[in-house]
């Protein structure tokens, strides 16, 4: 079979999902308590979610803003970097109500799939204190009133799972889904998903989607998000069999974006080779139920998120899927796609070194400035692209400012501001998918996060 970009490939294979039985769509209220927990802990991938639920569950977290199991969260994201994934891992290993949460098995062995940075936490501990601020915040009377929102939740969550082809990605992979499948709408997880499973004689793999308002409904993310998490149940272990052979490439591609990468909460060389893959993964999946010009899609997506070698990724793939015979599953595939990966890896390092960087920025991350404090200064050590910057970050969390300029010579960029007394404030400089902030050859920054606060 003679090798096609995708981007040129023409009509699809366009396969019908088979699915043995419902894929189950509805809410999960241990997942949404801790998820809860980790909002009144003040993590930050938690203090969105949906403004209906919050609306219902912040009066009670009011309740336990002094109780013990929030400090032995804050500890435990410190101490072991407990946090997004983290909490939706343990629900799935945990059974009961949130207000009497009991461990579904012994964690001596350690469970396969539950989440390794719990190790470092007393999990028993952890939930005997989540159970009793759950009695103490009346989660389960909250729960209830949330009747009428949890079915509106799972609708979107009913609609993806409807159109999700396990049977391709069984196929494509080569072996059966690790577990049965569920679909849970998270109604305070949004803007994040998650992807947890549980192994053992009771195996599960579980899509957590964030929820969000849309014109006076609620959706969750399009088709390949689905897909994206989904395929992480296929895609993680796979990696990890394999680390011997991803680990040189995955070590030089996550040095060459390290500063990206930690931008969007992935921490380690493993996590992005797996992201990377996953998502090329999802572009052939889409290819093959939309055609060409939803891979093409896709690819510009995964751009825009930071990920601009997927399209080299994704052309990769068509090598494994025109050879099945040498290939018979995913795992057989793995040499070939590390020394794609190598290649991605010398190119990213090679782009880095062009790569323009922050010299200073004033105020300084973490400080306490004062409210007369007139601007936002950054110092660059090469010249950046006139009339180009993206300061990015959520309206609330942002100072009113004025009309931004490049001085002595594009080094040095000044937008003035106006900071209110009390205040914390939250940007960055550049984003994974906003990347304004270029070199004057066009290359441009790693995003660089700045809180601070003003004194009162």
């Amino acid at each position: 079979m003679t090798r096609r970009s995708l981007l040129l490939s023409g009509a699809a294979l366009v396969a019908t999902p088979a699915l043995a039985a419902p894929v189950d769509t509805q809410p999960d209220p241990i997942i949404e308590w801790l998820v809860a927990l980790g909002r009144a802990a003040g993590f930050e991938e938690y203090a969105t979610g949906l403004p209906a639920w919050a609306a219902l569950v912040d009066p009670g977290l009011h309740q336990i803003r002094a109780h013990p199991v929030l400090r032995r969260l804050r500890r435990a994201r410190t101490t072991a970097g407990i946090g997004y994934d983290a909490l939706p891992s343990l629900a799935l290993h945990v059974t009961g109500t949130p207000e009497a949460l009991v461990l579904r098995e012994s964690l001596e062995p350690w469970p396969t799939a539950l989440d390794a940075r719990w190790k470092d936490v007393d999990v028993t501990a952890f939930l005997r204190e989540a159970s009793s601020a759950a009695r103490k915040a009346h989660f389960l009377a909250v729960w209830a009133k949330a009747a009428d929102l949890r079915p509106r939740a799972a609708e979107p969550a009913r609609r993806q799972a409807d159109k999700l082809d396990v049977a391709w990605l069984e196929a494509w992979f080569g072996f059966p889904a690790p577990g049965h499948i569920r679909v849970v709408p998270s109604l305070g997880s949004a803007p994040a998903n998650y992807s947890v499973r549980r192994a053992g004689r009771d195996p599960e793999l579980v899509a957590v989607l964030g929820v969000y308002e849309a014109d006076d409904s609620l959706i969750t993310g399009g088709e390949g998000l689905l897909v994206h998490e989904l395929g992480h149940g296929f895609v993680n272990p796979l990696v990890d069999e394999n680390r011997a052979v991803f680990e040189a490439p995955g070590r030089a591609l996550y040095a060459a974006v390290e500063e990206r990468m930690q931008a969007m909460a992935y921490g380690s060389w493993e996590t992005v080779v797996k992201e990377s893959v996953l998502r090329a993964v999802v572009v052939r999946y889409l290819h093959d139920h939309g055609g060409a010009g939803a891979a093409r899609s896709e690819v510009a997506r995964q751009i825009d998120d930071g990920f601009p070698w997927t399209l080299v990724l994704a052309d990769a793939l068509l090598a494994y899927e025109a050879d099945r015979a040498r290939y018979p599953t995913f795992g057989d595939f793995s040499v070939t796609l590390a020394a794609t990966l190598s290649v991605v890896a010398d190119e990213e390092l090679a782009r880095a070194s062009r790569r323009p960087k922050l010299v200073s920025i004033d105020p300084t991350p973490g400080s306490v400035v004062s409210a007369t404090h007139a601007a936002l200064v950054a110092t660059f050590d090469r010249p950046m692209k006139d009339q180009n910057w993206s300061i990015v970050g959520r309206p609330e969390d942002l100072p009113t400012s004025g009309d931004p300029r490049y001085e002595q010579g594009g080094t040095r960029f000044v937008m003035p501001w106006t900071l209110a007394a009390g205040r914390s404030y939250r940007l960055a400089l550049n984003s994974a998918r906003f990347r304004g902030f270029r070199s004057v050859d066009g290359v441009p920054l790693e995003p660089v996060e700045l809180a601070f606060s003003v004194a009162r």
